[in-house]
């Protein structure tokens, strides 16, 4: 079988929890949102983050995953993210990240629902992980720890993240795998 068709996305902060609070609303506050992915222009921009007065954070960014076409498939699982490219110089930067879910669903005990407008105080994070992680680490919104996939697939993966920058960390843009400046994320799934 082919693999699935997936897509990367970003939800603006200002969507209310009511508009994720269901699969199906999930997959509609998607469907107008730029996919951002691989290749310059489709990255996640956290903004400047000023760290001239010590220490700072960047903006709080949720993410969504989906399967757009199931290849044949009917289930995608073991979803494992993880900072795979960091050029930071300060032990002290990290991307911090949290698995959610939509408003009031069950999930997972290290899941949150989404919260609109959240700032970093609203999440319980952890700091992403620089290599691939032995474990599952982020979950589909209304399935557990598997998405099951057919034609009308209505699940998603969706995750809050932001960068704690450390004081003294070198200035510049962080993007891909430039030299010296790289930020990169990766999302490893299992299909069948």
């Amino acid at each position: 079988m082919a693999e699935p068709t997936t897509r990367f996305r970003l939800i603006p902060q200002t969507t209310a929890a009511a508009a994720l609070d269901t699969a199906a609303e999930r997959l509609a506050a998607i469907s107008g949102e730029a996919v951002v992915s691989t290749g310059e222009g489709n990255e996640v921009d956290f903004g400047t983050v000023d760290i001239s007065g010590g220490a700072a954070d960047s903006d709080v960014k949720t993410v969504l995953w989906d399967v757009t076409a199931d290849g044949g498939n009917t289930v995608v699982e073991d979803f494992k993210f993880w900072l795979s490219s960091n050029g930071f110089d300060q032990a002290g930067s990290v991307m911090n990240f949290q698995p959610l879910s939509g408003a009031d669903q069950e999930t997972p005990s290290d899941t949150e629902n989404y919260i609109a407008e959240a700032g970093v105080e609203d999440y319980s994070w952890a700091t992403a992980p620089e290599s691939e992680p032995e474990t599952q680490n982020l979950f589909p919104s209304d399935e557990g720890s598997s998405m099951a996939l057919d034609t009308a697939s209505d699940d998603v993966l969706m995750w809050a993240m932001y960068l704690a920058i450390a004081s003294g960390e070198t200035t510049g843009t962080y993007r891909g795998t430039v030299t010296d400046y790289e930020l990169q994320m990766s999302l490893k799934y299992s299909y069948s």
